[in-house]
């Protein structure tokens, strides 16, 4: 009995520390997921919860603003967007990663009723790969067994302090979910989006050159 009651206390003290600075973001039907404030003015979220530069923000206590954003990666599932948020305590980082077994909290906010959620759970498996949006390799996931309803795409996961471990991004189902870690990569991935930067990809390309072609292209790739 102590062990559940040693729970139910952590649960309560995460949800009332890290709930004010998870937000619901989007609208009330498409585009809809959650988010994090990590610094002030800056919300966190998964790409694949925007549909516009202008997103609705749903703060803890009902309150609905406007932000914009600041920039996203489809390719990493991340975007970062500017709004106006109040005397939010930003979630706090941590340095350690999530190991397996772990016990880990995954936090959302309702669309609907703007609730918070906080679930339990342990980290099941390390450093997965995945196909985000476009179809494009994540690679460094974790996946952990905290339950999550549907809009808590963008919303941490925590440790039993309450510090940021990893950012939701999608269920894999049968109780599963993958989360890229707050790693240092993250943090620098979140400044360059907050600066307006979206990062540049390589994308694979072929060039056809009409015949004849001329000697030096031909000796410049080894043709006669």
């Amino acid at each position: 009995m102590t062990t559940l009651t040693d729970l139910s206390e952590v649960l309560s003290d995460i949800a009332a520390r890290v709930g004010p600075a998870v937000v619901g973001v989007g609208g009330r039907r498409r585009g809809a997921g959650s988010g994090i404030v990590v610094a002030d003015g800056r919300v966190v979220t998964n790409a694949h919860n925007l549909r516009s530069e202008s997103v609705g923000i749903r703060l803890h206590d009902g309150t609905r603003v406007e932000g914009t954003v600041a920039a996203a990666d489809a390719d990493s599932d991340l975007a970062v967007i500017h709004v106006d948020t109040g005397d939010i305590a930003p979630v706090e980082w941590t340095a350690a990663t999530p190991s397996l077994g772990a016990s880990v909290f995954g936090l959302s906010r309702a669309r609907s009723d703007g609730a918070t959620r906080v679930t339990f759970g342990t980290v099941a498996s390390v450093d997965r790969r995945f196909r985000g949006p476009r179809n494009r390799p994540i690679t460094g996931a974790f996946e952990h067994t905290a339950p999550l309803a549907r809009g808590a795409s963008g919303g941490p996961v925590v440790d039993g302090s309450g510090a940021l471990l990893g950012i939701n991004t999608h269920r894999l189902g049968e109780g599963f979910y993958l989360a890229v870690p707050a790693d240092d990569t993250l943090r620098q991935r979140i400044d360059t989006l907050a600066a307006g930067q979206s990062p540049p990809h390589r994308r694979p390309a072929v060039a056809l050159p009409p015949p004849p072609v001329p000697p030096p292209p031909r000796g410049a790739v080894g043709l006669p």
